[in-house]
């Protein structure tokens, strides 16, 4: 009986993997957004992490950034890229800063769907603040492989709307002005 439940242990450990989807792209889109703020200087310097994300899907393993970072640093790294691509990016000038108030997937939704929720807090070095909530929907899959791959791929477009709402809401010069 011990080596049968040692060896479903075994199996069920050894099934395990961490998804990580692709590096992060620029968007065109956000590009286009930014480029109305030209002449600014800004930097997000750091995203705090919700303390209660759980970044496992299904029994397959948790959903993992690429290259090693967490979300919170993917998504930062991603709205400096963006920033860079503008011409907006710099050490100098305004400074944000903030947190990811909320990160929660589903690779399950309506059985083949899943989604993305990502909420951010935006704070300004010049005291003005910004909060963004982005639900982003994509198709996942039946079996626990390819919903969770496809979960994890689906990170670097949510975050892409994530951050072309933040950049696009009327409140976004305020910050870095």
């Amino acid at each position: 009986m011990k080596k049968i439940a040692l060896l479903s242990l075994s199996l069920l450990l050894s099934a395990c993997s961490t998804m990580t989807p692709a590096r992060y792209s620029m968007s065109v889109d956000n590009n286009q957004a930014l480029k109305q703020f030209q002449g600014s200087k800004v930097k997000l310097i750091a995203l705090n992490a919700p303390v209660n994300f759980d970044a496992n899907c299904r029994l397959m393993g948790p959903i993992q950034a690429s290259d090693g970072m967490t979300i919170p640093q993917f998504v930062e790294k991603a709205f400096n890229d963006e920033l860079k691509f503008a011409g907006l990016y710099s050490d100098e000038g305004i400074k944000l800063s903030g947190a990811l108030n909320r990160i929660e997937f589903s690779s399950t939704s309506g059985l083949t769907n899943g989604y993305w929720l990502i909420g951010m807090e935006l704070k300004s070095s010049n005291g003005k603040s910004l909060i963004v909530d982005n639900r982003y929907d994509f198709k996942s899959g039946f079996d626990a492989i390819t919903a969770c791959n496809q979960t994890a791929q689906a990170l670097g477009p949510a975050v892409q709307d994530l951050i072309k709402k933040a950049v696009t809401n009327p409140e976004f010069v305020a910050l870095i002005h």
